[in-house]
C-alpha cells in the first residue's frame, strides 16, 4: 500500500461501527501528534534519501516514512 511510503496508516472497515472507530482513532492520534521537519544539508543532491528517526525516550510511538525523493535544482 501507498501508506507505507508516506508514513501513514491504512484503516479498513466493514460496517458503520468500524468506520466510527477509525474516525475516533484518527481524531485521538491527531490530538497527540508532533510534527518534525527536516532541511537537508545537501539540497542540490538529487535522488532518494533515506530517513532514520531515533527516539531516546521509551514507550513513545513514532511513525515515519522511509525516505524522500528530491529533484536537483535547475542551474
Amino acid at each position: 500500500m501507498y501508506t507505507k511510503f508516506t508514513g501513514g496508516r491504512e484503516y479498513s472497515y466493514m460496517n458503520q461501527k468500524g468506520l466510527e472507530r477509525a474516525i475516533t482513532d484518527i481524531g485521538d492520534e491527531i490530538h497527540s501528534q508532533y510534527l518534525l521537519t527536516y532541511l537537508p544539508n545537501n539540497p542540490d543532491e538529487a535522488g532518494y534519501h533515506e530517513i532514520e528517526v531515533k527516539v531516546l525516550k521509551p514507550g513513545l510511538k513514532v511513525t515515519t516514512r522511509p525516505g524522500y525523493w528530491s529533484a536537483a535544482k535547475p542551474q
